[in-house]
This record gives C-alpha cells, sequence and structure tokens, in this order.
C-alpha cells in the first residue's frame, strides 16, 4: 500500500537533507516524499533541488501562507492512499512506515493513526488518549499526544470540511480534529518511529504565542453550538492555563532569567537592536529560553 511522506518546509536549508534522507532509509519500499515549500528565503529549495530529478520526491513551491495552507496544498496533491507527515527539522525512524502501514492494509475503515516518538534530549512521548474520552473530546480538551507523526486516510480527509487555512498555525490539531470527528477509526501504535529535534528556531519556540492562540481558534471553532464540547475546551484552556504558569516558574527560577532581569538595560545599551551586535543578543536569549 502506497504511502505519501509530506513535508512542509520553509527557511530549513540546515535540517532539509536530513528529514528527505530518514525517508530513503525507510525498510518499507512503497512511499513517495512530497515537498511543500512555502516560500523559503534562504537555500532550502536549492538542497532538496539537489535530490531531483527522482520520480519519488515531488516538489511544489508556493507563496509564503503558513503550515495549513502548504499542508492542505499537500493533501490535495497527495499520490497515496495514505499520508503521513515529516516536520523538515525532524527525521523517520527506519521502521516508521512499515511499523504502521500494515495496520491501514487490515482495517480499511481505519482513518487516522499515531505513534510514539523521541527527541534529541531523549525524551519520549506518544501515548493514549485518557480514559472515559473518545480521540475527539480528548483533543478538545488540550490532549496533545497525537501529534508527532501521524497518518491519516485522505478519503476520510476529503469527506470533511477541510482545513481551514485562514488558521496560521496549529495544523497538526487541526487535522485530528477534522479526522476524529469523521467518523473513522483511530488507533495509537506504541512503537517509537519518530525522531524529533529541539532547536532555538522550531516554529513552537520562535512562534510560541501564535501557535497556541491558533490552537485556541481551532478548539472554540469544533465547540461551536455543542455545550458539551464547550466544557471540554474549557476545561482544556484550564489545562492550558496550569502548564503555562508551570512554565513561568520555572523561567522565573532560572539563572539566566535572573541574569537577564539585572543586566538587561546594560545589555540593551551594548547590544542594541538592529545592529549585527544585537543579533548576537538574540541568539544569547534564545539560548537562556532553551536553557
Amino acid at each position: 500500500m502506497h504511502v505519501t511522506v509530506l513535508i512542509s518546509v520553509y527557511n530549513r536549508e540546515r535540517f532539509i537533507g536530513d528529514a528527505i534522507d530518514s525517508v530513503f532509509a525507510q525498510d518499507y519500499s512503497d512511499w513517495d516524499i512530497l515537498i511543500i515549500d512555502d516560500g523559503s528565503t534562504d537555500g532550502t529549495v536549492e538542497v532538496v533541488k539537489s535530490r531531483l530529478p527522482n520520480d519519488r520526491i515531488q516538489l511544489i513551491q508556493m507563496k509564503h501562507a503558513g503550515l495549513c495552507a502548504t499542508t492542505a496544498t499537500g493533501i490535495e496533491n497527495a499520490r497515496g492512499p495514505i499520508i503521513t507527515n515529516l516536520d523538515s527539522d525532524d527525521k523517520l525512524m527506519a521502521n516508521s512506515l512499515s511499523a504502521v502501514m500494515p495496520y491501514f492494509e487490515d482495517d480499511p475503515r481505519l482513518g487516522y493513526v499515531w505513534t510514539k516518538f523521541v527527541d534529541s534530549h531523549g525524551k519520549t512521548g506518544g501515548g493514549l488518549y485518557p480514559n472515559g474520552k473518545t480521540f475527539f473530546e480528548a483533543l478538545m480538551s488540550a490532549w496533545f499526544d497525537a501529534y508527532h507523526q501521524r497518518f491519516y486516510r485522505k478519503e476520510f480527509y476529503l469527506q470533511t470540511e477541510r482545513l481551514d487555512t485562514s488558521i496560521r498555525y496549529s495544523e497538526d490539531l487541526q487535522l485530528a480534529l477534522l479526522l476524529g470527528k469523521a467518523g473513522c477509526e483511530t488507533l495509537h501504535v506504541p512503537r517509537v518511529t519518530y525522531w524529533r529535534r529541539l532547536h532555538p528556531q522550531q516554529i513552537t519556540v520562535e512562534h510560541h504565542f501564535e501557535v497556541v492562540g491558533d490552537a485556541h481558534k481551532v478548539r472554540r471553532k469544533f465547540r461551536e453550538g455543542n455545550m458539551a464540547l464547550a466544557e471540554l475546551y474549557i476545561a482544556g484552556l484550564e489545562k492550558d492555563r496550569d502548564a503555562l504558569v508551570r512554565e513561568l516558574e520555572d523561567i522565573n527560577s532560572s539563572f539566566g532569567y535572573k541574569f537577564m532581569r539585572l543586566y538587561s538595560s546594560m545589555i540593551d545599551q551594548i547590544l542594541p537592536d538592529g545592529t549585527k551586535r544585537g543579533k548576537l543578543k538574540r541568539k544569547l536569549v534564545d539560548q537562556i529560553r532553551n536553557s
């Protein structure tokens, strides 16, 4: 059974080659790669084109529009009946496709599968949703463990209202909710199939508040007109709030934060914004934020 590995990319010349190579290293043979470039301004496209011509790789270039738009375009143009998303700064494990594709072959009602992942610090994640909730209800209440490697059947996606591309980020949550609402079967495969790279330029770091805000927009959209879903949405907001409080407590207790508060005015004078030295300051702040 054929699977399309969909890679949306924007300014990832350092990492996109590793992502592509991880697909070529698969122990499952029936795949193609579809790369949607979101108007990159660095050398990303040149890195991709260095892998061409190859009939297993297709490149589509777009004007910069955001993750939802590139993902929607990718799904519409995917060759395979099954699609899996690979972030352009991450990698697939060699068993990624072979661990999951047999489940789709065996069950034509299976529409969405997620697995486990390991990040570049060695932490693993990806698990079952809480007892007493459906897949859709768990997503509405801010459960976030089904997003890293996700497989889905294109046929079921095309039966939904499809991605709202006016929402820039949180395409993973929106996609999962669409498939959960569609009524297809869902499945968790408890195997590590995905490697997630942690770095200061991650979208979830550089655009943290926009990503969180868009996740709220997505859940608000799906809760409309349903009181039970509205209650789940409110519970999700409370969970988001508690997570943010914990994060702020960690930041406030860190040496880097105290250092920046103590010397911030001096650093601003020595390293003003809009200069080369200001860029160095930005890197310093990113390192402290991720320490």
